[in-house]
Order: C-alpha cells, then sequence, then structure tokens
C-alpha cells in the first residue's frame, strides 16, 4: 500500500467513524467527555486565574508601576494576555498527550470494541487486560511527547532563522501529527500482541495512516480557545478511524 493510498485510507476512516460511533451504539462515550470538560474547565481556569495574579502581583511590586493606576491596569491586561497565549500554544503542542493520558482507558474499550464489531473477535472484559492497555497507552504516549519535545526545542532553536523557522513549524506539525496518529493505532497493535517496538516499527510502515489520523486530531488542538476541550471528543473519533483503517489495511495486506 503507497504512502498515497494510506494517506487517503487515514482521512477516509474519518468520514466512517462518525456514523460507525452511533450506529453500534457507542454514542454514550461522548458523555465522558462533557464531564471531564467540566473538570478540566474548572482547574485549568482556577490555576490560570492564580498564575495571571502571582505575576500581575510580582510585576506591580515594581515601584514605578505600582505609584501609577494607568500602568497597573496595562500589566494586568498584557499579562493575562501573554499567559493565556502561552498556555494556548503549550498545550497545542503537548496538550493532546495529556488527553492521551486522561482518556486512555475509554480509547482502549472503544478500540477493542471497534475491532470485535468489525471483525467478530471475541474481547470478554478484563479488568486485569484493561489496566495494562491503559498503562500501555499511558507509556506511549509520555514516550511520544518526550520524542516530540526534542523537536520542539530543536524548531525553537532554528525558528528564529528566516524562512527555516516558518518550514520547521511545518514540519513539527506534521510530527506532532505522525505521534498522535501512533498513539491510537497503538491501542489495536496491541490487541495483535505487538511489543511497543514491533509497534513502532509498524506504525513506519504505515506512517500515510498515522499522519492523516494524527493530523485530525492536531487541528483540533489548534482551534483557539476551544481546542483543549475538543480534542476529548476528536480523540474519540480518532481511535475509531485508527482500529478502521488498521483493520482495512491489515485485509488489505492478506488479499496481496
Amino acid at each position: 500500500m503507497t504512502n498515497f493510498h494510506q494517506i487517503k485510507l487515514g482521512l477516509k476512516s474519518y468520514n466512517q467513524a462518525f456514523s460507525f460511533i452511533f450506529k453500534n451504539k457507542l454514542g454514550w462515550t461522548f458523555l465522558i467527555p462533557v464531564v471531564l470538560n467540566i473538570l478540566l474547565f474548572a482547574v485549568a481556569q482556577n490555576n490560570i486565574i492564580e498564575l495571571i495574579d502571582y505575576v500581575k502581583g510580582f510585576v506591580e511590586s515594581w515601584s514605578l508601576i505600582k505609584d501609577s493606576e494607568f500602568l497597573s491596569g496595562a500589566v494586568s491586561i498584557v499579562v493575562g494576555f501573554f499567559i493565556e497565549i502561552l498556555f494556548f500554544i503549550a498545550f497545542a503542542y503537548l496538550g493532546g498527550y495529556i488527553v492521551l493520558m486522561i482518556m486512555s482507558p475509554l480509547l482502549s474499550y472503544i478500540s477493542e470494541r471497534t475491532e470485535q464489531i468489525l471483525t467478530g473477535k471475541d474481547y470478554s472484559f478484563n479488568l486485569g487486560n484493561l489496566l495494562k492497555d491503559t498503562f500501555r497507552g499511558i507509556i506511549i504516549a509520555i514516550r511520544n511527547m518526550l520524542i516530540e519535545l526534542i523537536f520542539l526545542i530543536l524548531a525553537f532553536l532554528v525558528g528564529f532563522i528566516p524562512i527555516i523557522g516558518w518550514i520547521g513549524a511545518i514540519f513539527l506539525f506534521f510530527i506532532s501529527a505522525y505521534f498522535y496518529g501512533f498513539s491510537f493505532i497503538d491501542y489495536y497493535n496491541e490487541r495483535q500482541r505487538l511489543k511497543i517496538k514491533e509497534s513502532a516499527t509498524l506504525v513506519k510502515k504505515y506512517k500515510g495512516i498515522a499522519i492523516s489520523n494524527g493530523s485530525v486530531f492536531a487541528l483540533s488542538l489548534l482551534i483557539p480557545f476551544c481546542g483543549s476541550y475538543l480534542a476529548l471528543f476528536v480523540a474519540i473519533l480518532s481511535v475509531v478511524a485508527a482500529t478502521l483503517a488498521m483493520t482495512e489495511a491489515s485485509a488489505y495486506k492478506i488479499r496481496n
């Protein structure tokens, strides 16, 4: 299967994923991100407000600003703006892995259920296996995040070079997409009894599927203000799409 066909399959599987979820009575899984979003919003907002107040208080302690009501008000606005921007940038590049770790138990179940519906394989519920799959999902997310962090640092270093900086940002997006796709595909690979190293090798072979699958998730994180919350819902679509794509890719390999 060529890279072009892999990318096409990865994107096509998203069209199938949404209808597959509701057709097979998995729509209830979207209720879990609703609860998680409420909790995350409360925690994030409280921490951001505390951070803004701390930084604002520190800056306003300078005598020049402290004695000026105008400067004090300006500092409050500027500090709040920049902290929100920094939070958005940090979450856009690394927050996806936080989502993957939080959602790992649910994503493991959904991927397993999807393959069971597609192939008829019987995966009876086992708490031990679920915990093992969840732990592996978290390990994969941490592994990929650390690797991507290296690329992020390199991109930051070359970001000051004209033109190359822009190319680096685009390159970094596709790196993120690849590793996000890897995380979603690994739930399928784990059930094929592949070790993490073997899973990484297989994902390299199907990098077109990984990049196209992860791109949709990565794009959701870039949506201002609501991206981090929307990503919880997109993660469900992504893991179903990854399972659909890999099941079809495996069938294609057998036929050819």
